[in-house]
């Protein structure tokens, strides 16, 4: 299962599973994931877990900005909406994540035909 790895100094502090459509990030109370950071919008962002295109037991993780008032970097890049990948940095405010897909072990053993479009 994929989930977010709260960091601070290499060391995680919390650890979140991402399950469901979407997860929500913000500071408010009712988000899946709350922060306590003036710098974090009330909705922050959200994860988005969408069925592969070409593999239905595959899903893919998006992370998408919800219009915060100081953005969601990811590999030190402003974004609005962006796919994951393993091992990608998350910038929500002054917290770090890291994004931990499992799914990445079993790939490297699963051959995927994508035909020309």
């Amino acid at each position: 299962m994929a989930k977010l790895l709260l960091k601070y100094e290499g060391v995680t502090l919390s650890s979140y599973a991402l399950e469901g459509e979407r997860m929500t990030i913000g500071r408010l109370a009712g988000n899946d994931i709350q922060l306590d950071d003036p710098a974090i919008s009330g909705q922050h962002a959200c994860i988005l877990i969408e069925p592969s295109e070409y593999l239905e037991s595959i899903k893919e993780f998006y992370i998408e900005d919800l219009g915060s008032t100081n953005g969601t970097l990811v590999n030190e890049e402003k974004i609005e909406r962006v796919r994951l990948n393993h091992g990608d940095n998350i910038q929500i405010g002054k917290h770090l994540f890291v994004f931990d897909s499992e799914q990445v072990e079993d790939l490297e053993q699963t051959a995927i035909y994508i035909p020309d479009k």
